[in-house]
């Protein structure tokens, strides 16, 4: 035997093994259905966009607490197995106690109460920023994951500042 003919037989046991590892996981590559964008990635990117205002009747203020919450489980998802019960759970739970306190806030009448719901969510947001510099320092998450954070936390900030000042008005 050549070894032309040595090196075509042995592309075609690959590729033979190849279908067949294919076929026992039952991949969706040996079906056709294969996505040439989520072919070589890990996992989908999570693009941030711009912080754009609410299409529906909610106040801006819950779209960004939202978006912060969504992005905070987007990037602790890989985070290290030591620091998961930790800072990142503390991250996590942060960033919904934030949402809650503004529902409860948006749902009370009386407006001492509704303060204290909107402090109570100021709170949050500055622990979240301080778990977030915690997590960047334990390595949980990356500098330019800390930005971004940082970036929708103020903007949630200054949102949440100018609902209590209306709030104050009344």
């Amino acid at each position: 035997m050549t070894d032309d003919t040595e090196e075509k037989e042995s592309a075609v046991r690959l590729e033979n093994l190849e279908k067949e590892i294919l076929y026992e996981l039952n991949s969706p590559d040996y079906y056709g259905l294969e996505d040439p964008a989520e072919k070589n990635a890990a996992r989908k990117p999570y693009r941030v966009n711009d912080f754009d205002t609410p299409h529906d009747r909610e106040m801006a203020v819950f779209t960004h607490a939202k978006k912060l919450s969504e992005y905070v489980f987007v990037i602790t998802e890989k985070s290290p197995k030591k620091l998961r019960w930790s800072i990142v759970s503390r991250l996590q739970n942060a960033s919904v106690e934030v949402i809650e306190n503004l529902y409860h806030a948006n749902f009370e009448r009386e407006v001492a109460d509704r303060l204290t719901y909107q402090k109570r969510a100021a709170v949050s947001l500055k622990l979240l920023d301080f778990y977030a510099e915690t997590a960047r320092k334990k390595q949980a998450i990356t500098i330019r994951q800390t930005g971004v954070l940082a970036q929708y936390v103020a903007e949630t900030v200054k949102l949440l500042n100018g609902w209590i000042k209306s709030t104050k008005r009344r």
